[in-house]
């Protein structure tokens, strides 16, 4: 079977670093190359991150540093999101460290080729539906991406995206985390009409891990997996102090359910069309993913994306294991 070319677009915190794992481990990518971009940390920490996993996983999937701050709001010198170098929440540190503790500085280095120049010379080499682009932060390198080059949309066969909230938030009680640090960017992608997935929270959370979960992962016995399996373990404790989303203690791992998705579509339960407007007005819902589901109202949109809804964590975490097993 002929691999599925992808590109993975990241901020690397902990749960970053799981996908990286598990997509670098998939026998069925072929991993063209990995971008960087702000959010979770300032993008030179998201880039020596991924480092890390790159050389953790051999080294040999290229890493390019894309953009520091947000698109529109950077620009125009609204409210500019800054990203940030420490954790300024303790309890957020206790979810995403500075660096990803659990691997050495990398000797390994980034491309000198930046992100947005890379993304558009490859995907202008490929063939229209070749690429599928999995983003795992804000959407600023992508966003510039499209509006540089627009004749690149035909080449994506599909984004599928962690981000976004249909009755979930998670930054404030209106916007996740990924989509209020650069909403615009989210907004221009969606106007470019590409087949788009999203993965929000309301699926990642019911694919919630346990201390259980993260031991199965430790007993695959490789040093990949010694590494997803103790970042499992640091999100449940930082869970604990910030966002309850189990009766035993649990976290979200967010970013992998997209690579899980992509290995086996069953293992989200309920995904339906929608049409995606995002609020960039900058009021108390900016950020906010507004999903038009299903309401039949007269003049409704035409669905814009898919959206999970939900999510089988039990197979969630078999894949995952799965997954890790081709690390031996």
């Amino acid at each position: 079977m002929e691999k599925r070319k992808v590109i993975l677009d990241v901020d690397t915190g902990s749960d970053d670093a799981i996908a990286l794992i598990c997509a670098l481990a998939n026998p069925d990518f072929e991993v063209l190359g990995i971008t960087t971009v702000n959010g979770n940390r300032a993008v030179p920490i998201t880039t020596e991150n991924t480092l890390r996993i790159s050389e953790l996983m051999g080294g040999k999937v290229p890493v390019y540093r894309g953009c520091a701050l947000p698109w529109v709001s950077a620009m125009m010198g609204l409210r500019p999101y800054i990203p940030q170098y420490e954790p300024a929440d303790p309890a957020y540190a206790g979810i995403h460290r500075t660096y990803i503790e659990q691997c050495p500085p990398a000797t390994i280095r980034e491309e000198e080729t930046p992100a947005v120049v890379w993304l558009i010379q490859t995907l202008m080499a490929a063939e229209d539906g070749e690429i599928t682009l999995i983003p795992l932060g804000p959407m600023t390198n992508i966003a510039y991406t499209l509006r540089i080059e627009p004749r690149i949309a035909p080449k994506i066969g599909e984004i599928v995206y962690m981000g976004g909230g249909y009755k979930i938030g998670n930054e404030t009680a209106a916007a996740e985390f990924n989509v209020w640090v650069d909403p615009e960017s989210l907004q221009a992608v969606l106007d470019e009409n590409i087949p788009f997935t999203f993965i929000p929270l309301d699926a990642t959370h019911q694919a919630y891990l346990t201390e259980e979960d993260a031991q199965r992962l430790r007993r695959v016995g490789t040093r990949p997996a010694q590494v997803a399996a103790d970042l499992v373990s640091q999100r449940i404790r930082g869970y604990s102090t910030w966002q309850k989303v189990a009766e035993e203690p649990a976290a979200p791992i967010h970013d992998p359910l997209c690579v899980a998705y992509l290995v086996d579509p069953a293992v989200i339960t309920e995904l339906i069309p929608a049409h995606c407007q995002v609020d960039c007005g900058r009021g108390a819902a900016y950020g906010q993913t507004i999903f038009d589901i299903k309401n039949g109202r007269l003049g409704a949109k035409a669905p814009n994306c898919k959206v999970a809804l939900g999510a089988d964590r039990v197979r969630f975490a078999q894949i995952l294991e799965e997954l890790l097993e081709h690390t031996r």
